[in-house]
């Protein structure tokens, strides 16, 4: 199904918006927002909520080595990527990995879902 202008639009605002927010807040940014025929997800953490104004820490955590492919997708969220499949290749920024499928944003602004079972090679650009 083919986005209408609007939707592209909005979809690319949304796209700077949760970029801007990352880059110029340093929150850790992801909201979802349902749209006919669309699904962007951006959660928003604030930092707020522990009451004592105080800045919350973080349990240290260790590094782990992403053992399925989707698990190296999700590393790859809002990163520029080109992944291969048996229909060609698909390159722009990666917005979304869901169960079995991933949202990828084109340049001209065009989304694409690929089926995660049919890519054969992901790299980042």
């Amino acid at each position: 199904m083919a986005l209408t202008n609007r939707q592209t639009t909005l979809l690319g605002l949304l796209n700077q918006m949760s970029q801007n927010l990352a880059a110029n807040s340093g929150l850790n940014t992801d909201f979802s927002l349902d749209l006919p025929g669309l699904d962007v997800d951006v959660d928003i953490d604030i930092g707020g909520g522990n009451g004592g104004g105080s800045t919350p820490t973080t349990p240290p955590t260790t590094p782990t080595t992403p053992t399925t492919l989707r698990e190296v997708l999700v590393g790859l969220v809002n990163e520029q990527v080109q992944v291969t499949t048996p229909f060609g290749p698909v390159t722009g920024t990666l917005l979304v990995v869901k169960d079995d499928y991933i949202v990828i944003i084109e340049a001209s602004g065009d989304q694409v879902l690929v089926r995660i079972d049919k890519i054969e090679l992901v790299s980042e650009i």
